[in-house]
């Protein structure tokens, strides 16, 4: 997944351009562990909540589109003018600052104060409204209608205050930074197919001072070509890993699971980390060209029924190559030569792809950290570089504490995913649009919340109940050890 955004002077008008940038926004290291997720669940089953999972998510995702119109009509009501007690919109022709004044009139500071706020974009102060006034940063021409980009944050707010912020704010947090991990385990568990002998620790000591100083980048016009460098390594090993599957179909003879129930909860969590991008939805919509967006949704829904097959694809081909043996991580099933071959090839790719995406995952955790902890982060750059430091740091131990893809990806999904994806839309729809929904809608609404909540305790269960049994398994191989080393001395005394 990556970032995208716009603004609304501009954008794309290209539809090869608008699908090439959801797709891509929606394709990511979670691709690689659903083989894994469909030898826990059985192939049908697999399919069927896949499917379902997409056309939840899709209509979810859209609520919020929804929503961020509905908060532009409630910022643009009639104008009010120059001299009423307060003005509550913000004119799309600004004119001159005599305007209003006989000749030879002097402003007072009531009146300069009166022009900020008229000229203060809406999105100035919802932006700002986490510190309970408006800055007036872009308060002078302001091109149309005043400029239409909305986080979810923003919605969050404008649906149930201050808390609906920050829920949205934390629950990016968590779940960028859930997915930073996986990436790291990702390279190194790929990376160890080569040099077994080197331990976590060491492979943290060698990745980490570099993604430190990718994540010190203030803007994401300094990780362009980091981004596009990984995305297209990405695509390259994502299609050669799924021609790898169908052409070695056909040479192993396995029986995969068509249903296991058992394996519900985990693949449900795994299919809500690949559909997560409620939190980039807003931006993706903003990134289209006014004469075009109204076409947005075709074009969004089109592009996920791709990727939806794509996953369904990739999925249950991985998963019947390798039956029973299927990894965590489909490319740890690829067959290994001596030397340079087809497998390391595809592993670097790979492994190059995220530990350029790392930085691009981390900077919307940034913006966020830097706007709660850090007063003018512009201002205090230090502070700024210590705290992005600390959280890749952070990433290491959560690492060293969870050294498990599929399990990583099932905690954030379960948790995270399933706020953003379902209840967060579900309640600040129903919310926002309170009075005027259908039966139907609110009980959609309602659908999205319950589903939300249900999952997320279902899916977290299953996750610690999993991680505790590979505690246990992992502590077995020590406890043998000990007893060995006891009778040891036994038999020496």
């Amino acid at each position: 997944m990556t970032v995208a955004g716009g603004s609304s002077g501009s954008g794309s008008k290209s539809p090869v351009k608008i699908l090439a940038n959801i797709f891509i926004s929606f394709i990511g290291a979670g691709v690689l562990g659903l083989p894994f997720a469909f030898k826990e669940a059985g192939i049908l089953e697999g399919a069927i909540v896949m499917s379902l999972v997409g056309m939840i998510s899709v209509k979810a995702m859209l609520l919020l589109i929804d929503c961020k119109y509905r908060i532009l009509e409630k910022y643009h009501p009639p104008i009010k003018k120059h001299g009423d007690s307060f003005i509550t919109e913000v004119t799309l022709d600004h004119t001159e600052e005599t305007d209003g004044l006989m000749d030879g009139e002097v402003k007072t500071d009531s009146d300069m104060e009166i022009e900020k706020k008229a000229n203060c974009t809406w999105h100035d102060k919802i932006e700002d409204s986490r510190n309970g006034f408006c800055t007036f940063s872009n308060m002078k021409n302001q091109q149309e209608p005043a400029n239409t980009e909305i986080t979810y944050g923003d919605v969050g707010y404008q649906a149930i205050g201050h808390a609906g912020r920050m829920l949205v704010d934390m629950a990016i947090v968590i779940s960028q930074t859930g997915f930073c991990c996986a990436y790291i385990i990702f390279i190194t568990e790929n990376l160890s197919a080569y040099f077994p002998n080197m331990k976590m620790q060491v492979w943290l000591l060698i990745l980490l001072p570099p993604l430190s100083l990718l994540t010190l980048a203030r803007h994401l016009g300094g990780l362009a070509l980091t981004s596009l460098l990984a995305q297209c390594s990405n695509l390259f090993a994502f299609a050669v890993v799924l021609w790898f599957d169908f052409e070695h179909l056909h040479t192993i003879e396995v029986h995969p699971k068509k249903m296991k129930l058992k394996g519900l909860p985990f693949f449900l969590a795994i299919s809500i980390y690949c559909y997560e991008g409620a939190g980039m939805i807003l931006h993706l919509e903003s990134s289209v060209a006014e004469s075009v967006r109204y076409k947005f949704k075709r074009y969004f829904i089109t592009t996920m029924v791709i990727v939806t097959s794509m996953y369904v694809s990739f999925g249950s081909c991985g998963y019947a190559s390798f039956g029973k043996e299927t990894n965590q991580i489909i490319t740890l099933n690829l067959p290994q030569g001596e030397s340079l071959d087809f497998s390391m090839i595809v592993k670097s790719c790979l492994c190059l792809a995220l530990f350029f995406t790392y930085p691009v995952m981390m900077f919307p955790v940034m913006q966020i950290l830097d706007g709660y902890l850090i007063w003018e982060p512009e201002n205090n750059k230090g502070k700024g570089n210590v705290l992005r430091i600390s959280m890749v740091v952070l990433t290491g131990f959560i690492v060293l504490m969870i050294p498990s893809f599929s399990n990583i990806m099932a905690l954030v999904g379960a948790t995270c995913c399933t706020l953003l994806a379902f209840t967060l839309p579900g309640l600040f729809h129903m919310t926002i649009f309170k009075g005027t929904l259908s039966k139907c809608q609110v009980f959609f609404d309602w659908f999205l919340i319950i589903l939300g909540i249900i999952g997320a305790i279902i899916g977290t269960l299953d996750t610690l109940n999993r991680l505790a049994k590979l505690g246990a398994v992992e502590q077995i191989p020590r406890d043998i050890l000990a007893n060995q080393t006891a009778v040891a001395a036994t038999g020496q005394k």
